[in-house]
């Protein structure tokens, strides 16, 4: 019987037109955006090899991963170079530019966010109208009249709209990803390839959720357009309102210096130590050594009003699914806010074994991207199960409300 359900189900949306345009919009969405990102990618590494330090520098900075195709987050702060100067002051390359000037204009257009915006909408117009829809047309009530059982139906309906839905999406990315990794340019070793499958795995949950959400509406509801309407203000206030609300909440619950104040608390920190240096006589080493140890007293207080302004900004968009999935997939993809910490912690103790070393004898600097145990370590455990926590939620709401519903 489920079977059957399950079947009648995938072939009803494979004759809809619903299907063929939502599957044909998300299909050129996903190979466009891939296809923008590989050149994007490209642009990030011919840049990183005009920024790579000669011997004698004291330059840090890392190669762009191959996996911000994907997922490009916070890749272009992370593949700054940063430059050790007078002082062990750390200060981003004077050659830094950005790589693609169109991003700044508009959304970066990667996998991420097609996904996260365009593909949790469209999990919600699959399944708004799986049972109002049914009940207006008069289907629902003579499938329940012959001896079908809810919870079966239910079950099936959610398991064949989900998969009519979730395997063009695997198509359409397994595809785009074999022309990408076809290219010389693009190195995907072992490690990369299973978090790419672990971004994939957090897509299909993160896409359950919108579509179990919307299978609980149809369940609310007892007319399609009803069911349009609420489905397309909860997908905005998921998406967009939710995180957008909490950045802004947390900036006002924690204060920060701005780029600016820090800039003119250096300059201020040099000053006053060349005064010093004048009035007591004090040696260069000493001044040097000064000025380090004021500019890491600086940063480390940056740091530390960083980190609590990204908890607190976490913990407040926890209620949005899309919030929870933007942050593991960047962390698993390494170009998240957990990866750039990593690589602001390494570059600082980069500084403190060069600044004071001959320029003929500078090692090199060395950063390896967190592994999918790290990620799991750093948080992404907690992100992966309240998506987990959603999607049994909302599925476990439709079935009871399902249960209960009036079909006359």
């Amino acid at each position: 019987m489920l079977k059957s359900i399950i079947r009648k189900e995938i072939l009803n949306n494979l004759l809809s037109y619903k299907f063929s345009i939502i599957i044909i919009l998300s299909t050129i969405l996903i190979l466009v955006s891939i296809f923008v990102m590989y050149r994007d990618y490209c642009l990030a590494l011919e840049n990183y090899g005009v920024l790579q330090p000669k011997s004698n520098e004291a330059i840090a900075i890392i190669p762009p991963t191959p996996l911000s195709i994907f997922a490009k987050g916070l890749d272009e702060n992370l593949c700054r170079s940063y430059e050790i100067g007078f002082g062990g002051q750390i200060r981003v390359g004077s050659k830094q530019e950005s790589v693609n000037n169109l991003f700044r204009l508009f959304t970066t257009p990667d996998l991420l966010y097609v996904v996260k915006v365009i593909l949790a909408l469209c999990a919600m117009l699959f399944a708004f109208d799986m049972v109002s829809g049914e009940k207006e047309v008069g289907t629902l009530r003579q499938t329940l009249s012959n001896s079908m059982k809810r919870p079966i139906l239910v079950i099936g309906k959610w398991i064949g709209g989900f998969t009519s839905f979730v395997v063009p999406f695997f198509i359409a990315v397994l595809l785009s990803t074999i022309l990408v990794t076809m290219s010389p340019l693009v190195q995907m070793d072992g490690e990369n390839w299973a978090k790419l499958g672990m971004f994939l795995f957090s897509s299909v949950l993160y896409l359950a959720v919108f579509f179990s959400l919307g299978l609980l509406i149809s369940c609310l509801t007892h007319h399609s357009s009803s069911s349009l309407i609420i489905s397309l203000f909860l997908w905005a206030m998921l998406v967009f309102f939710i995180p957008n609300l909490g950045n802004i909440l947390a900036r006002q619950l924690v204060q920060i210096p701005t780029v600016q104040q820090l800039e003119v608390k250096r300059s201020q920190i040099w000053i006053k130590e060349v005064f010093e240096r004048i009035n007591r006589e004090k040696n260069y080493r000493e001044v040097v050594g000064s000025i380090n140890s004021e500019n890491d007293k600086l940063i480390a207080d940056y740091r530390n009003r960083f980190d609590r302004l990204v908890s607190v900004s976490q913990n407040i968009t926890r209620f949005s699914p899309a919030a929870a999935f933007t942050c593991l997939a960047t962390d698993l993809m390494g170009t998240g806010i957990s990866e750039e910490r990593r690589l602001k912690k390494a570059v600082l103790l980069y500084k403190d074994l060069v600044w004071n070393k001959q320029q003929d004898d500078l090692p090199t600097f060395n950063f390896h991207r967190s592994s999918i145990k790290e990620v799991f370590g750093f948080g992404g455990l907690a992100n992966l199960m309240i998506l987990i926590l959603f999607n049994m939620l909302f599925f476990v709401s439709a079935y009871v409300a399902f249960l209960k519903y009036d079909v006359r």
